[in-house]
C-alpha cells in the first residue's frame, strides 16, 4: 500500500469518526435501550411495586445502596427515593438509612422516627443542609417514624448522617457528659469552645486549642456512659477529628483537597455505622458525585470509590439523570430557595440520549443492559452527564464513562423543583 494511499484511508476514517460517534449514539443504541429499560410507572412514592419486580432481582443480594442526585433541588428524585425507601425496606429487609448530613446532628432525627422526641422540624434542622428542608424530605421521615410506630424494636429502621456539617450536636452531649462526671478541665472547656467556631475561619490559636482537646479527649473511656450510647460518645470525639482535619486541609491551590478529606470521613462513617447497626442492609441518600464509583472529570476520592473497594458487589451505586425541568436553588443573593430552569441536556449527554428512549421514566441496571455490545459500548465510553449541586449558576457536566460511576441509572426526563416545607412544619 503507497503512502498516499494510507494517508487518504487514514483521512477518510478521521472524517468518518463523528458520524461513527453519532450512529452510536443513534437509533441502534436507543433500540437496544429499549429493550433493557425497566419503565416506572410512577417516581412518587406508594406501596405498589409491580413494576418495579426486576430491580428486586437485581438487588436482592446487595447490602449497601447508594442513591444519587444530579441535582439537591429536584422533586423527582427526592420522591422516587423515597418510593425506593419504601421498596427496600418492605421488601429487601434494609433497616438502616444513611443521608449526606451531619453524623451528631442526625440523632436528632433518629430520636424522631424510633422514640417521637424532638420534633420533624428540630430533626431537620440537626441534618445541617438547608437543601434537606424540603417537604419531601419531611414526607419521607414521616414515612420512617409511621413505618417505626408499627414495628417491634428489632425492626425499625434507624436514621443517620455521615456528613461533617455542624458542631454543636457532637460538642454538646460529649461536654454535657464530662461536666456530669467531673471530668471537664479548662483545656477541654478552651476546645469546646474553639470547636463550635467550625464552619467558620479558626484562627491559630483556635486550632491549638482543638488539637489540645483531642489530646485529652483520646484518654477518655466514657465508661460510666449508658452501654446504648457509649460508642455514640466515641464516635462524637472521632467527628470532632474528623471536622479539625476537614478545616486543615484547606487549601486555595488545591480545592479538591478538602472534597477528598470529606469524602473520606463520609466513607468511614458509613462503614461505621454498618458496623454499629450489626451490618444490617443499609440505604445511602447523597449527591451522585458522593456515591459514585469513579472520580471522572473532577478528578476527586469519592465516598462510592472508598464504599465499593471496602464493600465490592455488595455495594450498589445507582445515578440521576434528567433531560430538563427545573430545580429548587438557594439564591446567595436574596438568601433565598427560588425555581430555576434549567435547559435541556446538551447533545453528547447522557440526559439527552436516555431522552430519546420509548419511557419517560426508567431504570437501568448496567450488568444485565451490557450484555447487549451496543449499550457496553455507550457505558465504557467518556461520556458527560449533567451536575448540580444546591445553587444552579449555569449548565454543568461531568465527564465520566457511567459503567465505572454506576452499576445502574434512574432518569427522570422532565423535572420539577423540590417544594418548600409546609408552614406548619418550619
Amino acid at each position: 500500500m503507497t503512502l498516499k494511499v494510507t494517508k487518504l484511508l487514514a483521512f477518510i476514517l478521521f472524517m468518518g469518526m463523528p458520524f461513527l460517534a453519532n450512529a452510536q449514539n443513534g437509533p441502534d443504541l436507543t433500540d437496544a435501550l429499549n429493550h433493557q429499560l425497566i419503565p416506572l410507572r410512577t417516581v412518587e412514592p406508594d406501596t405498589g411495586f409491580a413494576d418495579l419486580e426486576p430491580l428486586k432481582a437485581i438487588l436482592k443480594d446487595k447490602q449497601i445502596f447508594g442513591l444519587g442526585e444530579a441535582t439537591h433541588g429536584t422533586h423527582e428524585f427526592f420522591t422516587f427515593k423515597h418510593r425506593m425507601l419504601v421498596l427496600l425496606v418492605k421488601e429487601l429487609g434494609v433497616k438502616t438509612f444513611v443521608i449526606e448530613g451531619d453524623f451528631a446532628g442526625a440523632q436528632q432525627m433518629n430520636d424522631y422516627v424510633l422514640y417521637g422526641k424532638n420534633s420533624l422540624n428540630q430533626g431537620l434542622v440537626g441534618l445541617g443542609i438547608r437543601a434537606w428542608m424540603t417537604q419531601e424530605v419531611a414526607d419521607m421521615a414521616e414515612w420512617i417514624k409511621t413505618y417505626n410506630d408499627t414495628q417491634t424494636p428489632e425492626n425499625k429502621v434507624t436514621f443517620w448522617g455521615c456528613d461533617l456539617k455542624l458542631a454543636y450536636f457532637m460538642v454538646e452531649p460529649v461536654k454535657q457528659y464530662l461536666t456530669a462526671n467531673h471530668q471537664l478541665t479548662p483545656v477541654l472547656d478552651s476546645g469546646f469552645s474553639a470547636m463550635r467556631k467550625y464552619g467558620h475561619p479558626l484562627t491559630e490559636t483556635d486550632k491549638a486549642s482543638v488539637k489540645a482537646a483531642l489530646g485529652e479527649l483520646s484518654k477518655i473511656s466514657f465508661n460510666k456512659a449508658d452501654p446504648g450510647k457509649l460508642a455514640l460518645y466515641q464516635h462524637y470525639v472521632r467527628q470532632m477529628q474528623q471536622c479539625f482535619d476537614y478545616v486543615g486541609a484547606y487549601s486555595k491551590l488545591f480545592p479538591a483537597r478538602q472534597d477528598n478529606v470529606r469524602d473520606k470521613y463520609m466513607a468511614e462513617n458509613c462503614e461505621w455505622i454498618y458496623n454499629q447497626t450489626g451490618h444490617k442492609k443499609m440505604m445511602i441518600w447523597a449527591h451522585n458525585q458522593h456515591i459514585c464509583k469513579s472520580s471522572g472529570s473532577e478528578g476527586h476520592n469519592r465516598m462510592g470509590m472508598r464504599l465499593a473497594k471496602t464493600f465490592g458487589e455488595a455495594y450498589y451505586a445507582v445515578g440521576f439523570d434528567f433531560y430538563d425541568g427545573a430545580m429548587r436553588s438557594f439564591d446567595m443573593q436574596t438568601m433565598k430557595y427560588v425555581a430555576v430552569p434549567i435547559a435541556p441536556a446538551k447533545a453528547d449527554a447522557t440526559g439527552n440520549v436516555f431522552s430519546k428512549c420509548s419511557a419517560a421514566n426508567f431504570i437501568l441496571d448496567f450488568k444485565s443492559a451490557s450484555a447487549n455490545p451496543v449499550i457496553k459500548n455507550f457505558l465504557d465510553k467518556e461520556v458527560p452527564s449533567s451536575f448540580y449541586g444546591a445553587e444552579y449558576n449555569a449548565p454543568s457536566y461531568v465527564e465520566h464513562r457511567l459503567a465505572d460511576s454506576y452499576d445502574g441509572v434512574i432518569f427522570i426526563k422532565n423535572t420539577t423543583p423540590a417544594r418548600s416545607l409546609k408552614p406548619s412544619q418550619q
